[in-house]
């Protein structure tokens, strides 16, 4: 007797495998599909990042209607004797560009597409201010009123006369109003503000120039503190831990690194206590410290370098319930005054400790044996300093001092040896 003909089961996604072959072409199309969009998305904002010919196009229309001047506007705008060639942007409004200056020194440009900074510090409209018909003594009142706001009551009139000098660019003991109405722009640019504070540092880059609120800085040899560039095409496939092990790969020799670190130990101990007040550091990244080829330290941006009278203002007009609400950045924050519902104004971190954390991988890696227990205590310690700390000027000056001596030695028996 003949069994009965089986009927086969209906095909179940449940019950068999995707065919090889299919799974291998989706899976690739996933790919290709998730890449493209991350392309694309990088690709926007990197059209949005690099935008060289609108900053040449705005401040050039400006200096050749004779609104704005400067000691680099022919070079940008006439000669074309500045040449651009690669985009170091990282946020549309702050433009910045790697190139020369007459084919043979290597600068930076930093050009400002936007005329208010989003820090909660207001800045006023370029070019608004002085107006038309004022006076020089005019001129001096406002840069005094300036100096003031910014810096404190005190006296700032070497300062002022090196504002005034930068303004003067042919050097005939005047100052137009193109010329006055680019260095107020210029001034309201907080990392040109400070570059003028702080002319004198070995530890800034070197201001070569400007042109209306447009200003040329010093290339530094290395442009961050440890770590390589990758191209955007490829860092958006590299997964975080692969990145941050290749950033420790890329570190110069430990003495080299011992020689920055002191470096930027010194930077910290100059603004502390300045002839104009202290400044603090509202972004430590090692992204913003690079260093030349003899190692020497330059602090290759400024813009999240503030003046503490500056910081005290903007945080005391702020309202607030709790600590959280006087944050203006990870790195800049008071306490909150509760029964007032101000905040204090004081800020709760000072710049040494927010260097030391910064310092706190970068030194321990590879750190010679004989000294690894005491460096470790002394970043362990600097960095959990606080302003709230008990004499903490005395700890301040005891922990920086502690720390060169200890680097400087390591760096001395180094040369010796």
């Amino acid at each position: 007797m003949m069994s009965p003909t089986r009927r086969r089961a209906p095909y179940s996604w449940g019950q068999a495998r995707m065919p090889m072959k299919i799974k291998t072409l989706v899976v690739i199309w996933l790919v290709i599909f998730i890449g493209s969009w991350a392309v694309y998305f990088k690709y926007s904002s990197y059209t949005e990042l690099c935008r060289e010919d609108a900053c040449r196009a705005i401040i050039c229309d400006r200096y050749h209607k004779g609104i704005i001047t400067g000691p680099l506007c022919p070079a940008l705008c006439d000669d074309h004797t500045i040449t651009l060639n690669q985009c170091l942007s990282s946020h549309p409004a702050n433009q910045v560009y790697q190139g020369w200056l007459h084919g043979a020194k290597q600068i930076i440009m930093k050009c400002n597409l936007a005329p208010i900074f989003h820090d909660g510090i207001d800045r006023e409209m370029p070019y608004e201010r002085p107006e038309k018909g004022s006076s020089m003594d005019d001129f001096r009142e406002m840069l005094q009123d300036f100096l003031e706001r910014n810096l404190g009551k005190g006296e700032h009139n070497a300062l002022q006369t090196r504002i005034l000098n930068a303004a003067d660019i042919n050097n005939d003991g005047k100052v137009t109003l193109a010329e006055a109405k680019s260095i107020w722009a210029l001034l309201q640019v907080n990392e040109f503000f400070m570059m003028m504070i702080l002319q004198d540092s070995e530890h800034t880059p070197k201001l070569e120039g400007f042109c209306g609120d447009t200003y040329f800085v010093q290339r530094v040899d290395t442009n961050r503190l440890y770590g390589i560039h990758i191209p955007w095409v490829f860092e958006i496939f590299l997964p975080t831990s692969y990145r941050q092990a290749m950033d420790q790969w890329f570190t110069p020799s430990w003495p080299k690194k011992a020689k920055i670190a002191v470096g930027l130990l010194e930077f910290v101990e100059e603004i502390f206590d300045s002839s104009h007040g202290t400044f603090h550091m509202c972004k430590t990244s090692h992204t913003n410290i690079g260093y030349t080829n003899k190692h020497d330290l330059k602090m290759i941006d400024l813009r999240n370098l503030y003046p503490a009278e500056v910081l005290k203002e903007t945080l005391t007009e702020k309202t607030c319930s709790k600590n959280s609400d006087c944050e203006l950045t990870e790195d800049c924050s008071s306490m909150c005054d509760e029964t007032a519902s101000r905040c204090t104004g004081e800020l709760v971190q000072p710049n040494l400790s927010k260097i030391c954390v910064v310092l706190h991988d970068y030194l321990l890696k590879e750190v010679p044996a004989g000294i690894k227990d005491e460096l470790t205590a002394l970043l362990d310690k600097c960095s959990r300093l606080t302003t709230n700390t008990e004499d903490m000027q005395v700890h301040h000056s005891l922990i920086l001092n502690n720390l060169k001596s200890l680097l400087w030695k390591q760096i001395s028996d180094v040369q010796d040896s």
